[in-house]
């Protein structure tokens, strides 16, 4: 029983304890897309920003790529390039400063077969799983770093895995951990397009498939019972058994320039996928046993690199240069806002926050009703920014090739 003279204390720390309990709790942003590998992060954020916009806390110079960030335990992963060399950087997620730098050979100049125009760095984003962190450099260098260290615990490479020259856009998907084995997509022609690593010692548990390869992040699933996981190659969807590699079903899905790069996006036994290029979206129903059955097609969601979020039924994300709310279950769209060039945007606390390609940051609600902006695009970065937000632990991670910031997200 609290005493008479420490009643208003306890009041006040009860009155602490129910504002705190009011906003969701903290969490580190693991690997691409997230920790739960949707887009959406269940942190409480600011809704309101003063004119020039939220708060940076701290801002940090780099030398090129396209490469997102890990977060986790107070430290930020992230990839750049200088000087022909890639470099996984660890960095005090609170502070910007230099924690750990592992440093690799990635000469370009010697793959004439790289688009000219995305040489600035890596495109692939760090996984981080326990004591060690998962990285793909653009030329298909895979490392595994023991993060306390910076130090490699070992490494593969894609291309002789592949056993091809370097593809025209570089390796551009993540490291997926899903139990014991880590999954990648070396996109060879001979068996050795799909792979499955041992991601303890790098060891080859499997390759499959003969899929060119398609620049997109697999996804891990259950459906019916079966663990199974969905590549996006440059012929389509295609899903396999974990351990074997075995092939369960298949959904073509053909681009001009065989570029499938968002990321499939799995809900209610269903598959959305986008491309760009003329192609748009689609939607498939998995069946037990047999290939997927299509529900619709659609020109009006065309992903270029950026995927979309799912939230209350509705997907939200960038239609080439046109940031849209389409439903779900019938590829209506709700609404289309111009403004933002080919951005892209996280999820949290029932808000869109939208990132640009020239630099500038929104925040509006995730409502199909309407595009309802809280706060106006400001000019944070110099674009081009093809790089998704990531919110972690209050703060929001922004980068172009040549900067990243660290900016508040704090409830007021």
């Amino acid at each position: 029983m609290v005493s008479a003279r420490f009643r208003p204390i306890a009041g006040l720390f009860a009155a602490a304890c129910l504002v705190v309990g009011t906003h969701a709790a903290a969490e580190d942003w693991p690997n691409w897309r997230g920790p739960r590998h949707d887009g959406i992060s269940r942190e409480s954020i600011r809704k309101s920003w003063p004119a020039e916009g939220p708060k940076v806390v701290w801002k940090r110079d780099l030398t090129g790529g396209y490469s997102t960030f890990a977060v986790a335990g107070g430290r930020l992963y992230t990839m750049t390039e200088d000087q022909k060399q890639e470099i996984v950087l660890c960095l005090d997620a609170n502070t910007g400063e230099t924690v750990w730098e592992y440093r690799y050979a990635a000469d370009y100049d010697k793959h004439p077969q790289l688009d000219q125009r995305f040489k600035g760095g890596p495109r692939s984003s760090p996984t981080l799983d326990g004591d060690c962190l998962y990285t793909i450099g653009t030329l298909g260098m895979l490392h595994c770093i023991d993060v306390k260290t910076g130090k490699p615990v070992w490494q593969a490479d894609l291309l002789q895995m592949a056993g091809r020259t370097a593809p025209e856009f570089g390796y551009t998907h993540s490291p997926l951990i899903s139990g014991d084995l880590l999954f990648v997509h070396p996109g060879g022609t001979k068996g050795n397009s799909l792979a499955a690593l041992n991601r303890r010692d790098g060891s080859v548990v499997w390759k499959a498939e003969d899929d060119p390869i398609g620049y997109s992040t697999p996804v891990a699933i259950e459906h019916g019972g079966t663990q199974q996981v969905v590549f996006f190659t440059a012929r389509g969807l295609v899903a396999v058994t974990p351990k074997e590699g075995k092939v369960l079903w298949r959904f073509d899905w053909k681009t001009n320039y065989d570029l499938n790069v968002a990321t499939p996006i799995f809900a209610n036994d269903q598959v959305f996928l986008s491309s760009n290029y003329g192609r748009g979206a689609a939607l498939v129903r998995l069946k037990a046993g047999a290939n997927p059955e299509e529900v619709y097609r659609s020109a009006e969601m065309q992903n270029h690199f950026s995927t979309c979020v799912l939230w209350q039924g509705h997907l939200y994300g960038f239609s080439n240069d046109r940031l849209r709310c389409m439903e779900l279950a019938t590829g209506q769209v709700k609404w289309d806002q111009r403004g933002f060039g080919r951005g892209s945007l996280v999820l949290a606390d029932g808000h869109l926050i939208i990132l640009g390609e020239n630099g500038q940051l929104a925040l509006a609600e995730a409502t199909p009703a309407a595009y309802t902006e809280k706060a106006a695009p400001k000019a944070m970065l110099q674009g081009p920014c093809w790089n998704v937000p990531v919110l972690s632990n209050g703060k929001l991670y922004l980068r172009s090739e040549n900067l990243l910031l660290a900016v508040d997200m704090t409830p007021q």
